[in-house]
């Protein structure tokens, strides 16, 4: 007698092109139980069979840089903030078309995240709205978000000389000033790590 298999389609927050599509799926073939992964970009989901526990899947695509909305879930904290309440936040952007003169952008007494980004990269987006969800609650907190476009101008060079080998790319800075930490991928929990270090 063979076991059935289940299968399970859901929303995955971050997906915005084909891109996306490997390392969804290799984050979730890894999850114990999952014996296939079908991903479709242009609708935003995947497809799992097996028999697979909901905290792992959202542990498996969190550490990719996405999230999960499985069948029940509403996931809110990831809808972008009121412009009202965005306007309060110390985020300003820089286009990348020339270096960034990182001493320059600090927030003098706050942590500084320098954030290298592009539109097109839908980890950084995830990355991007919980940090602004954090900093509504953090005002000790800047964000200097860099676009380094398709890693063809002057902020992608200078991303690249940094250390960054994928996106988001951040760097953390204590009140000083001082360079506290990179945090390469948008794991929440290395971000997390990396804002308490810089305290």
């Amino acid at each position: 007698m063979t076991a059935l298999l289940l299968a399970l389609t859901f929303k995955v927050i971050g997906i915005d092109c084909a891109l996306c599509a490997p390392p969804v799926k290799k984050a979730l073939a890894s999850v114990p139980g999952v014996t296939s992964v079908k991903v479709d970009t242009s609708a935003k989901t995947a497809t799992i069979e097996g028999n697979a526990d909901p905290a792992k899947i959202h542990a498996a695509l969190e550490n990719a840089g996405f999230e999960a909305e499985l069948p029940g879930e509403h996931r809110t904290e990831f809808a972008p903030l009121p412009p009202e309440q965005l306007a309060k936040l110390d985020i300003a952007v820089y286009d990348g078309k020339s270096k960034l003169d990182v001493d320059k952008a600090l927030a003098p007494g706050k942590i500084t995240l320098v954030d290298f980004y592009a539109d097109w990269c839908g980890p950084c987006t995830v990355l991007e709205r919980r940090l602004e969800r954090y900093m509504a609650a953090h005002p000790n907190v800047a964000l200097r978000r860099v676009d380094i476009g398709k890693w063809n101008n002057a902020a992608a060079r200078q991303a690249t000389a940094l250390g960054a080998t994928a996106l988001p790319y951040v760097r953390v800075y204590a009140r000083d000033g001082k360079f506290a930490r990179a945090v390469t991928g948008g794991m929440w929990d290395e971000m997390l790590g990396a804002l308490e270090k810089a305290e």
